[in-house]
């Protein structure tokens, strides 16, 4: 008897409360039932649905407002012209490799104060131009993209902090975007650009990622005022990859504690100016790259300042060099002593690391002066400057590690003559 009750009471409360399916679309059909240039209100809540914006309209968040799926489908996807997507936090659990958390194509969108969580993809431009992204934040698993951009031009990315995905912003035969003041880490590529030209890359901040930017077959770049820093956790790390591209501009960005600062693989006619190449382990690597151009750079506290193997025609030319020997006797600014950049001590330590130990030791500058590297390994300054382009502040407790390193050098060498005449 009662079972019989719990069933009778089950059925009544099926009939009378709403379906899932239809709870489901009540966005959805806000969304349809909205003249074009309407905004359409979400009111503080969790909602449990994917939405399709095919009109010229505004969706906005009032409070917290948290949109959710783990179907294939995206969570919003964005559709023909003009559609605003403003302060809603969006999560996608779908495990696909294709999944985004939000889908858009089409032209002149605006999506502002979004917070995104996915699993893949967080927002997918696919032929989508004029579409401004900013003030937003996505993170990931390290599996998809942040951004994905497929034949998308003309489109703005400003202000958004991207973590822990597979690049930051990835961008793939895709012209005349501008990606500027943006904050990517924990990340493979901090920005991604593969076939596409014409792009601006301004203002951003680049850490803690495999590589920082990787321009692949990419024409006319402009990398300006951003800083890559701390680019090392892996054999392959840099802070800016130069790969098969033409006609980069790399001017005023700062390359900081990377394991390479700039690393330019057959590439050929890009220019970098005024920038601080400083403590990377190497400053600026060539590898079967001729004629670019670096000039009015800075660099400082690099383990190896510039390297360059099966390359010809790169022209050095009125850069600082902190390892340089400097005498300026016409007051011109520029050092009458020729700079030459040996990767000696780099190719020593590549076949025995633990070499790495007697850095600027007196013997291994000896050896690197009595044994030159092979002709084409060598970039030379006809003319280093006696004054830093950019400015450059040290850090105190980098001074203060490196005293305790020296101090423990030492006493571990006082200790092996001492013990070692003991046993004699």
């Amino acid at each position: 008897m009662k079972i019989m009750r719990y069933i009778l009471f089950l059925l009544i409360s099926a009939f009378f409360m709403p379906g899932v399916s239809e709870a489901a679309s009540i966005l959805q059909t806000e969304i349809d039932g909205a003249p074009n240039g309407a905004t359409i209100e979400i009111k503080e809540g969790e909602y449990e649905e994917t939405v399709v914006i095919s009109k010229p309209v505004t969706l906005e968040g009032k409070g917290k407002v948290l949109l959710r799926s783990c179907e294939t489908d995206p969570v919003v996807t964005i559709r023909n012209k003009g559609v605003t997507l403003k302060n809603i936090k969006v999560e996608h659990c779908g495990d696909e490799k294709e999944d985004s958390a939000i889908y858009v194509t089409g032209s002149n969108h605006i999506l502002k104060g979004l917070n995104i969580k996915t699993k893949q993809i967080g927002i997918k431009l696919d032929n989508a131009h004029g579409v401004t992204i900013h003030d937003s934040k996505i993170d990931g698993i390290n599996r998809g993209n942040g951004l994905d951009l497929w034949k998308s031009n003309r489109n703005t990315f400003d202000k958004l902090t991207i973590n822990n995905v597979a690049d930051g912003i990835y961008l793939e035969q895709s012209n005349e975007n501008t990606l500027r003041r943006n904050n990517i880490q924990d990340s493979r590529y901090g920005m991604h650009l593969m076939f596409s030209d014409d792009n601006i890359i301004d203002d951003n901040i680049s850490r803690f990622n495999t590589t920082g930017t990787e321009l692949m077959e990419s024409k006319r770049t402009v990398i300006s005022n951003n800083q890559f820093s701390s680019n090392h956790n892996s054999v392959n790390a840099q802070g800016l990859l130069i790969y098969l591209a033409s006609d980069t501009r790399v001017t005023g960005n700062e390359f900081v504690s990377n394991r390479v600062g700039i690393f330019i693989e057959k590439a050929e006619n890009n220019h970098l100016d005024s920038n601080k190449i400083m403590d990377n382990f190497t400053g600026v690597q060539f590898l079967k790259s001729n004629g670019n151009k670096v000039v009015n750079n800075t660099f400082v506290g690099n383990v190896n300042d510039a390297q360059a193997i099966e390359s010809s025609n790169n022209q050095l030319n009125r850069n600082y060099w902190d390892a340089a020997s400097k005498v300026d006797v016409n007051g011109n600014g520029e050092s009458e002593i020729v700079y030459t950049a040996d990767p000696y001590f780099l190719t020593l330590t590549a076949d025995i690391p633990e070499y790495q130990l007697f850095f600027q030791a007196p013997g291994i500058i000896l050896l690197q002066n009595m044994l030159k590297s092979p002709a084409d390994q060598l970039l030379v300054d006809s003319a280093p400057l006696m004054n830093m382009t950019m400015k450059v502040k040290k850090e105190a407790s980098s001074n203060f590690s490196l005293w305790i390193i020296s101090a423990m050098m030492i006493l571990a060498s006082f200790s092996l003559f001492i013990f070692g005449r003991k046993r004699r």
